[in-house]
Parts: structure tokens; C-alpha cells; sequence
């Protein structure tokens, strides 16, 4: 039993239209962008994996990477 019908079909009718674009049908975009101004594709390549690795190695400090840079060696050249 459900105690209110009436809010529960309100609420089911809301469900139903989200579900169905329905708002993105009635208000259409003039642009399919968003409010920095990217577009689907821009987002997809900043998310790609490759662009977040060179993210990455970007936030690391420059003492950082020259601390990788020098002592990411290989045993063999060691020995040499």
C-alpha cells in the first residue's frame, strides 16, 4: 500500500520524463557545448588516458622529474 498515490505518480511521472529526455527535447541546444565551451570530443581526448599521463608528469615538480631522469638507470649501465 502506498500512502500518498498521488505524490507517488508525481513523482514516477518526473522519473519518466527524465528518463525520456524530455527536457532536452522540448529545449533544444543551440550548441552542444558546455560552459567552458568544449565540446563532447574535447572532453573525450582530455580524459583519454594518454592526456592524463601527460597531465600528470606535468604537476610533478621540476626536482621531482629530475630526480626520475637521473636515477631511473638501468643496472646495466651502472656496471659500465
Amino acid at each position: 500500500q502506498i500512502a500518498d498515490p498521488e505524490t507517488c505518480d508525481r513523482m514516477y511521472e518526473s522519473l519518466v520524463r527524465i528518463h525520456t529526455n524530455y527536457y532536452k527535447n522540448k529545449y533544444p541546444r543551440l550548441k552542444d557545448t558546455s560552459f567552458t565551451g568544449l565540446t563532447v570530443e574535447d572532453y573525450r581526448m582530455i580524459l583519454a588516458t594518454d592526456i592524463l599521463k601527460q597531465m600528470e608528469d606535468m604537476k610533478k615538480g621540476t626536482w621531482r622529474k629530475l630526480r626520475e631522469k637521473f636515477y631511473a638507470k638501468k643496472p646495466e649501465e651502472d656496471s659500465k
